[in-house]
């Protein structure tokens, strides 16, 4: 490369790009305002078509997830109307069952006692059946020592 000399500043006589000092890639002239703006715009239009890809993907996703929960819901709630309907057929045989004994009050069927710890609905279906059988069982064997002592 050959340079010239003026005063104290050295400036080269033949432009860099025509040196050819190997790295082409660094020569290569700037492109131009409109040039890099098309290629921001094409970076962004693909950005959004990726975007716009992705939501629709989660989109279809989310009313797959949506359709389950509301599915699961209406069967909670039919499971939830078939033991609120148990508890009270079994509350009115209680109550008849106890109906002639006169020393016991019957009140009417309490609210949900929020306080008991959560587990399965069938265990809790099962513990209602135990005791009214139990209950069951009680007043046959009263009602069997009873007539025992009228006879």
């Amino acid at each position: 490369m050959s340079q010239h000399f003026s005063g104290t500043q050295m400036t080269a006589a033949v432009p860099e790009q025509r040196c050819g000092d190997g790295d082409p890639a660094r020569h290569a002239p700037e492109p131009s305002a409109i040039e890099r703006y098309k290629e921001i715009i094409g970076m962004a239009a693909e950005a959004v078509e990726a975007m716009r890809t992705h939501d629709r993907e989660r989109t279809g996703e989310l009313i797959v997830t949506l359709a389950e929960s509301q599915d699961l819901m209406a069967e909670v709630i039919e499971r939830e109307k078939v033991v609120r309907l148990g508890v009270a057929l079994h509350w009115e045989a209680a109550a008849e069952a106890l109906f002639h004994e006169r020393w016991m009050t019957m009140s009417p069927l309490p609210r949900p006692d929020l306080s008991v710890p959560p587990r399965r609905q069938d265990e809790y279906n099962t513990a209602m059946d135990v005791a009214y059988q139990a209950l069951e069982d009680a007043l046959q064997k009263r009602s069997l020592l009873r007539r025992r002592t009228k006879d």
